[in-house]
């Protein structure tokens, strides 16, 4: 649960707003009907976002932003300029202020919802819920099979959530030996709910939020719904580990600005590199720093790490050997980085693990 600071000369604007959060949201919400007081309940209370209006008689919403930037004790909170000016002129002018996000008024709700989420999560606190992507968008590359290896070994470092996030009925669950008996689904279809009952426990200690085992049944996340989920997975984690899907869709944006790192898996094969050399585009948008792994996930001839790179033109950081140990370990239901926590796999990934979390 977050609190919200929403100022607005408006009445109306405040009880709307009081109401949209009271029925979709467990935040607690504060209301200020100008700038003067809102700055004095910031400071006092220390929200975690503010909603600004602009056009605000005494002091306008773009120097209430600039002050709740100028203060040590408000300058990290998330800050949304909800305003009737809807130009992209003063898009900029709310940005240059230093505001998170601008949304014009009439605002639609679905939209707000989004926002608030998304800010929300963008303003967490450092040092808490390390989140760690690992994604390789053509299939085949053992995406499944390093995240939920990384995850057991952060586990071994602190309390660690595996987030399956596979539209496709993931395989997360299957690698662990898990009945997947909860999921995210039923987070899509009650999100007013804790997530909490929801993790389904591994005897590692590592927590997992998994994919419903079938397909296509509980629609898809909004990036609103996969920021708050995300926060609620991170409050009480050191590390939550994602295994993401294979295309660039609205839950992607909120994760990936919020990751520290993303750590991409690709092959050898031409399919692999292409498709990881435009993975490589992608993600330049989030400004994330990328971590790239080639994963032998066959057996037979590799091309050479050295020869790969200059193909791809671009540095392969992490080296993941192909280990026959992993099909053993998923035909019997165990966690290869328990059941052998020396195979060549693991040993390549614990310096992996390492590296991903160096500053």
């Amino acid at each position: 649960m977050a609190r919200v600071l929403i100022i607005d000369d408006s009445p109306d604007m405040l009880a709307m707003l009081r109401t949209f959060f009271e029925r979709r949201t467990s935040h607690e919400v504060m209301l200020a009907a100008n700038g003067k007081n809102g700055l004095a309940m910031a400071t006092e209370k220390a929200p975690n976002l503010a909603l600004v209006d602009v056009m605000m008689p005494g002091m306008d919403g773009y120097e209430v932003v600039r002050r709740l930037r100028a203060d040590p004790k408000t300058r990290t909170m998330g800050i949304i300029i909800l305003t009737a000016r809807g130009q992209s002129v003063d898009q900029q002018a709310a940005l240059q202020a230093g505001a998170d996000m601008h949304l014009p008024k009439p605002v639609d709700m679905e939209v707000l919802a989004d926002a608030v989420e998304t800010v929300l999560l963008k303003a967490r606190p450092a040092g808490k819920g390390i989140i760690l992507p690992v994604i390789g968008l053509r299939g085949g590359t053992g995406v499944t099979t390093v995240a939920v290896n990384l995850a057991a070994l952060l586990q071994q470092v602190g309390p660690t959530v595996l987030w399956d996030l596979s539209p496709a009925s993931g395989h997360a669950a299957l690698f662990l030996g898990l009945q997947p008996k909860t999921h995210w689904g039923i987070y899509l279809r009650d999100p007013a709910q804790p997530v909490e009952p929801l993790i389904m426990h591994h005897r590692s200690g590592l927590r997992v939020l998994c994919a419903p085992p079938i397909p296509g049944l509980f629609g898809w996340f909004s990036a609103g719904r996969a920021a708050a989920l995300l926060k609620s997975l991170s409050a009480d984690a050191q590390f939550v580990v994602i295994d993401m899907p294979s295309t660039f869709d609205a839950a992607v944006g909120p994760i990936l600005s919020a990751a520290e790192k993303v750590l991409v898996i690709t092959g050898a094969d031409p399919p692999a590199i292409q498709t990881t050399l435009a993975t490589l585009q992608i993600l330049k948008r989030w400004n994330v720093e990328v971590v790239l792994a080639r994963n032998a996930a066959r057996s037979g001839r590799h091309l050479e790490t050295r020869a790969l790179e200059q193909a791809m033109r671009v540095t392969i950081h992490v080296d993941l050997p192909y280990d026959p140990n992993q099909s053993l370990a998923l035909s019997k239901g165990v966690l290869l980085a328990l059941a052998k926590p020396d195979s060549p796999l693991i040993a390549a990934l614990k310096p992996t693990a390492q590296q991903l979390l160096e500053s």
